[in-house]
């Protein structure tokens, strides 16, 4: 077993924008564990990440349909570069995401070559390291927090599978519109950890149903995430694609200033109840999670018998 990989992510310091306000350099700057990204202002062409614009509204999409669109660290790489391209076009009001395929997103890549933090659980005989998981995870936390402050509204599109750390990127969306046969949880509450920001449950959806979803690893479909205030909106599978683009075009025919301005002053109601440093303290307990009997019992399964395996037993085990 290797002891453990290394961490090849550098520091960074503040940017300023065009406006004049700092804001973070990319959370990954030589790519999330080394991975190298495109250079500022140009879409990568590995194909994880479709962009286009069209009308004032930038479309962008997951591009992995193979894999529900899980989320690798280059594909987290090439999402910042979009976001980043829409943010600096003068034209782009909104931005439009959606996954291409039968899925929104089904979560963060679990194999070994796409895994976005630093320590692999299979590599290790016992816990991983815990100084450096919260590193890592404290890093993602900060991906997601970039993605909060990104200053135009994001309208998300979501059909089939919304599941565990893709909750984490709806959560950064401003308006969802869903399909009836979506479906939202987090089953890696299970056994395997926490979202850092707990998709931000306990502000959309309140305590008691953070609670139930969190301690069931429940799946909830479009329908009851609409009821509970999980999404804006609602309609056939159909019609969706067709619901999603009517909002944030609607969106798009308000004031570029009222968009901005209305974005952050809701955005700051929330961070002034507490919301970042909430983030922060979840982000912790996530790391305490990953030293969990668990989390060290999944990934042995893993190691010796390879994922599938992992997998089938959680299903026996939790349903």
């Amino acid at each position: 077993m290797t002891p453990g990989r290394e961490l090849r992510h550098s520091c960074v310091t503040p940017c300023v924008n065009s406006v004049g306000f700092k804001l973070p350099s990319p959370i990954f700057p030589d790519g999330i564990r080394g991975v190298s990204s495109t250079k500022e202002g140009s879409v990568p062409d590995s194909g994880q990440i479709l962009y286009e614009t069209s009308e004032k509204i930038a479309t962008i999409t997951l591009n992995r349909p193979e894999k529900l669109n899980a989320m690798s660290r280059s594909l987290l790489n090439d999402l910042e570069v979009a976001f980043e391209q829409a943010k600096s076009d003068p034209s782009v009001k909104v931005v439009l995401l959606k996954g291409s395929g039968r899925s929104f997103c089904a979560g963060y890549d679990l194999a070994p070559d796409d895994w976005i933090l630093t320590q692999y659980g299979a590599d290790f005989e016992g816990p991983v390291n815990a100084v450096q998981d919260r590193e890592d995870v404290t890093e993602i936390l900060e991906y997601w927090l970039r993605l909060w402050k990104f200053p135009k509204p994001i309208v998300a599109e979501v059909q089939g599978a919304c599941l565990s750390g893709a909750g984490e990127l709806l959560a950064m969306a401003d308006l969802v519109v869903a399909a009836e046969n979506a479906r939202f949880g987090h089953p890696a509450g299970r056994d395997l950890g926490i979202p850092v920001t707990l998709s931000f449950w306990p502000i959309l959806i309140g305590m008691r149903k953070t609670k139930e979803l969190l301690l069931t690893a429940k799946l909830i479909d479009g329908i009851e995430a609409e009821r509970i205030g999980l999404v804006n909106q609602v309609v056939p599978a159909e019609e969706l694609t067709s619901a999603a683009m009517a909002m944030a075009a609607d969106v798009a025919r308000t004031a570029e200033v009222g968009l901005r301005v209305s974005k952050l002053a809701t955005n700051r109601w929330f961070e002034n109840m507490g919301l970042i440093a909430s983030t922060y303290s979840t982000a912790d307990l996530d790391t305490f999670f990953h030293q969990s009997d668990s989390y060290i019992g999944f990934f042995k399964t893993v190691r010796e018998q390879g994922m599938h395996a992992a997998l089938e037993e959680r299903a026996k085990k939790f349903g």
